[in-house]
């Protein structure tokens, strides 16, 4: 296939837990472009209303904007978040900041307002694949190629049981599918930003896909817009 333009973005969007991080960065090495992890951006967030018990207080967390310094940065081959200088790849991957970044960080209009100037900056520098919620959409509603990647609430609840079991992490089947479901109904119906299929976006049902394999199917899709 061609090779990727400076400006070249891939929007994927889809639902909890069905994989777009794992794809989107397995698609960045495919193609060699840069991925960007906005999910992990508000994750951050998150994590330091945690840590500042500014949960629920909008009014709060709008004014700590200022004092929070987020960083997306490569050591080695491996993409590594950091809060303020410190790398917290890590602590972001919980299921209680799942919960937050859910209820509090991800429908405050300030906080989607500054992530999403800083991701549009971000997708000028280079050729770029972006996931979250919202790229086709609101983000990169230029972007060449749109993904919507989605799986039945059952299957991505099993998923994510199985990642929070191997991190070592407690996780009770039930309880995440019923948060899964939680999380689906307010990521589709709130007011500011939400989750939704880009009318030009590509749908591709991963429920018995491996990443691999959406992967190389997005590469297709790629390759036909490059080449076009």
């Amino acid at each position: 296939m061609a090779k990727i333009p400076p400006g070249f973005a891939i929007a994927i969007d889809g639902t909890m837990g069905v994989g777009k991080s794992t794809v989107a960065r397995l698609l960045a090495q495919m193609l060699g472009i840069t991925y960007i992890d906005t999910g992990a951006m508000y994750r951050v967030v998150a994590l330091y209303c945690l840590q500042n018990g500014l949960t629920g207080q909008a009014a709060e967390i709008e004014n700590s904007l200022e004092n929070i310094g987020i960083e997306l940065r490569y050591v080695g081959d491996t993409q590594r978040v950091f809060l303020n200088g410190q790398d917290v790849s890590e602590l972001i991957r919980t299921q209680e900041i799942s919960e937050i970044t859910s209820k509090y960080v991800a429908v405050n209009e300030a906080v989607r307002k500054k992530l999403v100037a800083q991701q549009q900056e971000l997708a000028k520098t280079g050729a770029v694949v972006m996931d979250g919620r919202d790229i086709g959409s609101q983000v990169l509603p230029w972007a060449q190629v749109k993904i919507y990647l989605d799986a039945s609430p059952q299957i991505r609840a099993r998923r994510r049981t199985l990642e929070l079991e191997s991190k070592g992490q407690p996780a009770n089947y039930e309880m995440v599918l019923e948060e899964t479901i939680q999380r689906d109904e307010r990521d589709k119906t709130r007011q500011i930003s939400p989750l939704v299929q880009a009318p030009d976006a590509i749908y591709i049902d991963t429920g018995h896909m491996t990443p691999q394999e959406v992967a190389e199917k997005i590469k297709e899709y790629v390759a036909c817009s490059t080449n076009s």
